[in-house]
């Protein structure tokens, strides 16, 4: 099994909806996907359909009281699981910030991959014990980028968190571009001078769209209701991208 992050330590960037995008296209390529929301918003999982994820208990997969793979929820695509989120996951913080549950998060995702070819983690917007263990377990670390100069900064931020240990040096970085407008001058030139940073001469660039903001409406990635925007094929190259950079297929 092969396990990609959505991750950046900052948030409104298009995390949430880039790893519900990439997880609905892996379905979509027959292979069987997971997306498991670790954002205590939980917009991935309403975005899937789930519409309140309380009941599920979700801390006591972590505490050991429920088994993890009691929480995978059928979606309404064929080879697309969900495992969902809810509020009680801001005290996940605590509870890895005890040596012993410091590999909590890659036990449970061991658990995972019998019958299962790609995890998806939606990350919440934060550097944290949480993301650590998601460094410690992910394959590939995709990374949305706003194209401003802050957001790059963030970025340098990120590759400086990664070498603080060898084990994260390993992990490989999809960094791509999302919200973005070819009409404005600065979102062309933060692109263009971003290369270098970033190590991608053609990077994906996702587009600002109205119809991803209508995934919030419509309740499914936009290539179930908008399959031919720019959007819809912007994700799809994302997806080619991981396919060809990472064997993920």
């Amino acid at each position: 099994m092969k396990t990609v992050a959505f991750y950046n330590i900052k948030g409104g960037v298009g995390k949430t909806t880039s790893a519900v995008n990439i997880a609905y296209s892996a379905a979509q390529a027959n292979i069987k996907t997971i997306l498991w929301d670790l954002d205590s918003q939980s917009c991935a999982s309403w975005y899937l359909g789930v519409d309140d994820a309380r009941h599920f208990k979700i801390m006591k997969v972590f505490k050991g009281k429920e088994p993890i793979g009691k929480l995978r929820l059928a979606s309404a695509f064929d080879q697309l699981e969900i495992i969902p989120s809810d509020l009680s996951l801001s005290k996940l913080e605590l509870l890895l910030n005890q040596p012993d549950n410091r590999k909590l998060l890659g036990k449970l995702t061991d658990h995972l991959s019998e019958n299962t070819k790609l995890l998806i983690f939606d990350c919440s917007p934060e550097h944290s014990k949480v993301s650590e263990a998601i460094f410690n377990c992910a394959d590939v670390l995709a990374v949305p980028l706003i194209p401003s100069p802050l957001s790059l900064r963030a970025y340098s931020q990120l590759k400086s968190v990664l070498a603080e240990k060898k084990q994260w040096r390993q992990l490989s970085l999809l960094p791509f571009f999302t919200m973005v407008d070819r009409r404005r001058k600065i979102h062309n030139e933060v692109i263009e001078q971003a290369k270098q940073l970033i190590d991608d001469d053609d990077p994906i660039v996702i587009p600002y769209a109205s119809e991803l903001e209508r995934m919030g409406i419509q309740r499914q990635p936009v290539g179930a209701f908008a399959g031919s925007s720019k959007a819809a094929i912007a994700y799809e190259q994302l997806w080619q991208r991981l396919l060809e950079q990472h064997n993920l297929s």
